[in-house]
Order: structure tokens, then sequence, then C-alpha cells
């Protein structure tokens, strides 16, 4: 079997390139590779040298995730040219195709580059998020069996990702370009054999809402971890990339309305901070008790130092990995509703849910006082990430997709193999 992945997430650097959105794509090119002979298909930024890029992307892919693959490489169409308004700001509104995020693969060079895969004869295409998608919606050709990881729901994230303190006119333009992508959505999740999403709440709500077919919930997983000890220093860890606004926005939550709450009551507690691009931080980061440590190799040790992990999101869609890593490390977990959404995770039992401040700098200081608390809930916690979010149990599920969608439904055609093979696609 012969599968090629369709991806606009390129990973320059496998050793940093390791949150959330790398850890899913790696959960099903290892799902994959057990399976079939695997291709793939980058849309890369404009700074990427593709005459180059390829071979040293094969060498990676080889070295870091053990997968030996043929590498393809197209750039994303560029945004930064010079656009109309009418295109930079009217079309978006009607067509889910001219949208931010969406246009970057939806230009002529863009679907000619994935024509010219297709044409290597596959079995089956794996798309890797929605944006990868627009290729395989806008082109004419006879394609294999499509797999669509949808991982978040798009037109969902939309939506969340509107700022409390806007006004009124800046929500509206916020969401105006809705209609278009939830139709763009749709019709990507019909044109897919198999559209996968990360919990079954997502799942339920886009076959009971939208009558979809062929939805399944794929949810995100972690390896097996040591349970650590409960860690008698009183510190608090928020672990992320900052590239993700969802983050930034937690941290400056933590920082401007929770942690002023945990010091009055507590001074010698700590924050630690962790993760790349903290950069994009907007709030002053010369707090007292507070310390950042850029990205860190080695998280055993991270939550080694750290009694509590705190996950304060507002905004976003899936599930959040996170919560499942430091789960599987047995550690007590602060969250906010929409934060632990989609995972089976029980109020008081696996974790603790708080959305305003003051409830989650209270129980952030509950923690860091109740030690047997702690243990509980990290034992609670750990012993669910092995009971449903074990990386071991996933990957099987992802197979047994791959194994039945293999053989091609009556009437798929594919395209005859082309002259020019892998170099052509080079550029």
């Amino acid at each position: 079997m012969r599968v090629l992945f369709v991806t606009t997430h390129f990973p320059r650097d496998f050793r940093t390139h390791v949150y959330g959105v790398f850890q899913r794509m790696r959960l099903f090119v290892d799902a994959i590779k057990e399976l079939a002979d695997l291709d793939f298909l980058f849309y890369v930024p404009e700074d990427i040298n593709i005459s180059s890029a390829a071979e040293g992307m094969e060498r990676s892919l080889l070295q870091h995730w053990d997968v030996e693959a043929r590498v393809f490489l197209c750039r994303r169409f560029d945004t930064a040219q010079k656009l109309s308004r009418w295109k930079r700001y009217g079309l978006p509104l009607f067509r889910f195709f001219k949208q931010q995020g969406y246009i970057t693969t939806s230009g002529p060079e863009q679907v000619q580059a994935f024509e010219a895969c297709v044409q290597q004869r596959y079995d089956l295409i794996f798309v890797h998020r929605l944006s990868a998608m627009c290729p395989a919606l806008l082109t004419r050709k006879s394609l294999p069996p499509i797999l669509l990881d949808l991982d978040d729901i798009e037109h969902v994230k939309l939506l969340r990702f509107m700022d409390r303190r806007w006004e009124w006119w800046e929500k509206g333009l916020h969401v105006s370009p809705f209609p278009a992508l939830l139709g763009g959505e749709l019709r990507a999740i019909r044109r897919a054999r198999w559209s996968f999403v990360c919990s079954e709440q997502d799942r339920d709500y886009l076959t009971r809402y939208w009558w979809l077919r062929g939805v399944v919930a794929v949810p995100n997983c972690v390896d097996g971890a040591t349970l650590l000890p409960v860690t008698p220093d009183p510190t608090l860890l928020f672990l992320g990339s900052f590239a993700y606004k969802p983050n930034v926005d937690a941290v400056e939550f933590l920082i401007g309305q929770v942690w002023p709450h945990v010091r009055q009551v507590m001074p010698e507690a700590r924050l630690i901070i962790g993760g790349p691009f903290s950069e994009r931080i907007d709030h002053d980061k010369d707090v007292p008790g507070i310390e950042f440590v850029g990205f860190v190799e080695d998280l055993e040790w991270l939550y080694r130092r750290s009694r509590i992990v705190c996950a304060p999101i507002f905004s976003g869609g899936g599930t959040r990995i996170k919560i499942l890593e430091a789960a599987a490390y047995g550690k007590p977990i602060v969250s906010t509703r929409l934060g632990a959404e989609g995972l089976e995770v029980r109020d008081g039992y696996e974790l603790l849910l708080r959305d305003s401040p003051q409830e989650f700098a209270d129980a952030c200081l509950r923690l860091l006082n109740d030690s047997e608390l702690c243990q509980r809930l990290g034992q609670n916690a750990q012993a669910l990430v092995r009971r449903c979010y074990d990386r071991s149990r996933v990957v099987p599920l992802i197979q047994s997709f791959l194994t039945c969608t293999r053989q091609p439904s009556k009437g798929t055609r594919w395209a005859g193999r082309v002259k020019g093979g892998r170099d052509a696609h080079r550029s």
C-alpha cells in the first residue's frame, strides 16, 4: 500500500517542534508507516529553499521519526503579495478558498503540485488538517480515497477566538467569514472517506447537527510515563507553545489575574512558564516569583520541579495534549472547563475545573496546601490516561481505518503515472 501524506505543517526543527500539532501528526505517521510506503507533500513557507530542503527533510524524517519516505515540496501562495481590497477583504466573506489560512494552498501552483503527486498512483491520500485539503477539493482529477485528520473543528474555533474586550463591530468583522468557512469545512468532510476529530463530543456535534457520515473520534494520546511523587515545593507550571494564541491568552490570564491572588496568600510560591516563542507574550515578564524557562527538552525534569500544572484555556478546539501529558506523570491539574473539553475527566476526581480568576487561584492554593489531594488527583488522572489515551491503544484504531479503506469504492479510478517523476514536484 502507498499513501500520500499532505500537510501545511513543516517541522523545521524536529527537536523543538514537538508541541500539539506535531505530536498528532506523528501519531498518524507512525500508524501509517507500519502498513504502507509513505510519501509527503509539504506546503512550505516562502523562505524555504525547496531545491535543497526536500532531501534534508527525508533525512530528518528517517533520523527523528524513523520513517523512510519521499518528500515533495511546494511553496504556499504568498499572501504578502499585493492584492486588491476586494480580494483581500471582500472575497473571503463568500469564498472559503480565499480566506486566510486556506488561500495559501488554493492557488493554481499548489493544486498543480498536488495533481502531479497524485499521478504517482497512491492507494490512499491522508490529509493533515483542513488547510491541506483545499487542493483535493479544487482538483478535477480522479483521486483515491481520502482520509482527513480534521483535528480541530475550524468554524467552532473561529467563534471562540473572539476577544471578550472587543466592541460589537469588531466581533461582527471577526465572524463575517463564518458561513463560507462552515461551508468549506462541511464540503471537506463530505469529500473524505473518513474524517478524524479529537473527541466523541466533536464527533457527536458534526454527526448530530450537520448529519455528516464518516466522522470518527481518534483521541489525542501520550506515551506511558512514570508516576512522579508530589513535589513539596509550591510551584505551578504552564507549558505550551506560544505560537498558539490560546496559550498566550492563558499565560496572560495566569500572570495578570490568577498569580496576584496566589502570591498574596503564599509569597513563597513560584510559577514556571515553559515553551518556545515566549516573546509573543504581551505582558511584563519581570513579575516576582515567575520564571520563564523557554523550550525544555527534558519534560520529566520540568514536571519533577512542579507541584501543579495549570491549563487556563479559553479558546481553540480539539483536546489539550498538555493535560494528557501532565496526567501521564500523575501531576495534579487545574484547568478551565473549555481547557478540558472533550476529555473524559471529572471535576474533583482527575483534576479541578475552575473558570474565574479567584476560583482558579483558590484551587491552586488548595493543592499547594493538600498533598493528599494532589496524590489522589494525580493517580486518578494517570489511570484515566492509561485506560483511554495511551498511544498503544490509539495507533491500532487508526490502522483499522487504513486497512478497511485501502480498497477503492466502486467506480473509483486513478490517474496513471506521468513522465517527470519525483523531481517534477520539487519546485
